[in-house]
Formats: C-alpha cells, sequence, structure tokens
C-alpha cells in the first residue's frame, strides 16, 4: 500500500475539529505528529523530552508557555525552531523570595539572550520567579526586540536598577512587574521617566520593593500615560509625601496602597480629591484609616471598587455615607471587625435605588 502523503494527511487533519480527537491524530505515528507540529501556533508544554520532538517540527508556533524548569540548551532550542515567537511564557511554579538562592538546571543569562538575539518579534515576555535572571540577560531582551510591550519580572530577584535604565532607553513597554524585586531602588524609577517611556508606560507593580522610597515614587508625576500602580508592601520609606506624588498622576484609575503603614486619612483625601479618574482602589491592611479618610471618597465620579480589608477604624455609617454617593460603586471590600458591623453582618449586597453594591466580607 502507497504510504499517504504529507499534503494528504494535512489535507485530512483540516477536517478535524475536535481538540480530543486532534490529539489523537497526532499520536498516530511520528508522520502525523509531523503534520500536526507544523500547524501548531501555541503551545503549551511541561513534558521537557517531547520539546526535542515538537520543536523542530513547529516553525509557525507564536506563543509558547512552559513552567517547569528549562536549560539553557531548551532555550537554545526554542530560538532555533521558533524564531517568530511573540509570546514567552515562562513564569515559574518555584516559590520564592528574596532570600531564596537559585536551584536546579534553571535557564540563566545565556539562555535569555539566545532567545533576546533570535526572537526580535517578542511583545510579551513573563519571567516571573526565574531566579538565574538578572540584568545581562533582561538588557539583552528589551533592547533586541523593539515591540516588547508587556514584561513580567515579578520576583527575579537579581534584577536591579541596570534592568529599570535599559527599559527606560527602550522606550516600548507598556506594562511592567517588578513585584517582589526587591534590588530595585529610586534610582531604577528615575530611569523609568526618561525619553518615550514615560508616555507609553500604563502600568507598574512595584509590590514588596522596599528599597523604593518617595524620591523615587516622585518621578512617577511624569508618567502621563501610567493608570496602574501597585505599591503594596513597599515598606516605611513610602510616607504621605510619596502619596501625594502619586495623587499627582493625570491619568491614574487604578491603585493598590495595601499595607502601607504610613498611609492616612490626609494621603486618601489627596487621592479623592485630585484622582477623578480613579475606578479601583486598595488601602488594605493601612490601620491608620479612619472613617473621615473613608468619607473622602463620597461623591467619587468614578470609584467602581474600593477594597478596606484589615482596616476597622470606621463604622457601617462611613461606608454607607461613600457607597450611596458614589454612582458607579459596584463592589466593596470590608472586614467582619470594622468598629461597627451593618445591621446584618452576613448581607451580600446594598441597594441604593436603581444601583446595587455588592460587598465581599473578610474574616480576620
Amino acid at each position: 500500500m502507497e504510504r499517504i502523503g504529507e499534503d494528504e494527511l494535512t489535507a485530512i487533519f483540516s477536517k478535524v475539529l475536535d481538540r480530543n480527537d486532534k490529539q489523537s491524530f497526532s499520536k498516530v505515528s511520528k508522520q502525523f505528529l509531523k503534520v500536526v507540529c507544523f500547524r501548531i501556533r501555541r503551545l503549551h508544554s511541561e513534558f521537557l523530552d517531547m520539546l526535542y520532538v515538537i520543536l523542530p517540527e513547529s516553525p509557525n508556533i507564536i506563543q509558547f508557555r512552559c513552567t517547569k524548569q528549562l536549560s539553557n540548551a531548551h532555550m537554545k532550542l526554542l530560538t532555533k525552531c521558533c524564531p517568530n515567537i511573540q509570546r514567552l511564557d515562562l513564569s515559574s511554579r518555584q516559590d520564592s523570595n528574596a532570600h531564596t538562592q537559585p536551584t536546579g538546571f534553571d535557564f540563566d543569562d545565556d539562555g535569555l539572550c539566545a532567545v533576546a538575539n533570535a526572537c526580535s518579534h517578542l511583545r510579551y515576555v513573563k519571567l516571573s520567579r526565574r531566579l538565574h535572571v538578572g540584568d545581562v540577560g533582561i538588557v539583552s531582551l528589551v533592547r533586541s526586540c523593539k515591540k516588547l510591550e508587556d514584561l513580567d519580572l515579578e520576583r527575579c530577584v537579581g534584577v536591579t536598577d541596570e534592568s529599570l535604565k535599559a527599559i527606560g532607553e527602550a522606550g516600548c513597554v507598556s506594562f511592567l512587574n517588578l513585584r517582589g524585586c526587591s534590588l530595585i531602588t529610586d534610582l531604577g524609577l528615575e530611569y523609568l521617566t526618561y525619553g518615550r517611556l514615560k508616555k507609553c508606560l500604563r502600568s507598574v507593580a512595584l509590590a514588596e520593593c522596599n528599597r523604593i522610597s518617595d524620591n523615587g515614587i516622585s518621578h512617577f508625576k511624569q508618567m502621563v500615560g501610567l493608570d496602574y500602580l501597585d505599591l503594596s508592601k513597599c515598606g516605611t520609606n513610602v510616607t504621605i509625601s510619596g502619596i501625594l506624588a502619586v495623587s499627582q498622576i493625570p491619568n491614574i484609575s487604578r491603585l493598590n496602597l495595601s499595607w502601607l503603614i504610613n498611609v492616612t486619612n490626609t494621603s486618601l483625601s489627596d487621592i479623592a480629591s485630585t484622582c477623578r479618574k480613579l475606578e479601583v482602589i486598595s488601602f488594605s491592611g493601612c490601620e491608620a484609616i479612619t472613617g473621615e479618610g473613608l468619607r473622602a471618597f463620597a461623591q467619587h465620579p468614578s470609584l467602581k471598587y474600593l477594597d478596606m480589608y484589615f482596616c476597622y477604624n470606621f463604622s457601617w455609617e462611613d461606608v454607607v455615607s461613600v457607597a450611596s454617593t458614589c454612582i458607579r460603586l459596584v463592589r466593596l471590600g470590608l472586614s467582619k471587625r470594622m468598629k461597627e458591623l451593618a445591621p446584618n453582618e452576613v448581607m451580600d449586597y446594598v441597594d441604593f435605588g436603581h444601583r446595587r453594591c455588592w460587598i465581599d466580607w473578610k474574616e480576620d
């Protein structure tokens, strides 16, 4: 019997619509697998040995995801076989913090540099918890990939201000996650306000970056495109002065100030009166806040979501004074240990005329 050619197999495979049937098709033989691989555009694989089989036959991949540890050899294989990749999600499942030492055979700057040099079409790169990655790899990435828009470096503990300098100079990143990058300082934040980046950067997460202070945050007033900022758990060096600077970011709409012990009623008053485009704010764990600070948001024109978990020094009357006058408010996050509970503490929502505001109660 004459062997079925690849053109015929491709025609057959194009008629297979069910996802499970497609997987079964790929398991028939290596020839069938080759046909399937050629049509793959998105690959999520946790089986590292299979990469040596799949990637060489998959030149059309534009999205790749793997959460397992990858060697530099795996990274170089990816660049050789998939030079047109646009979205690279290599976020690790490893639980890390600033004191964790890199372990295992995970890729380092050499592997990341190989990707940067070969895959210039990258737009989205997620490297969270890749502990061997440092400034050399990040600098190479942002300089080589001119279309890079979204960069996630969460808990990449080797990243320093040098990486932020390169990001600032490149001027193309719109979404930047630096959560847990504990070596970043005020100098790095200043670098981010260089050139075009201050206009195109829309989202910055700096949670747990406890070496930054008011001085660094003050530069963010220049970020005319910034609409999301996360400063949660940034430590004691972020004070009233820094929050005042945040309130002067012209287009901020989502703000996380959770667990900043220096956030006060004055801070909330500055934000409420100045940030008129604000839609989402969280000041959970800011125990200095009282009813006075909360009431500053009364009649806010755009507020939709307000989280106040682990805040206890205000009453249900304070909550109602805000919720009833913020015409766009749809959800509140409250602690059951607040000073004065609702008449029925288990209520899930409150109706204000034709508007319903949902309440998420937290036991703490």
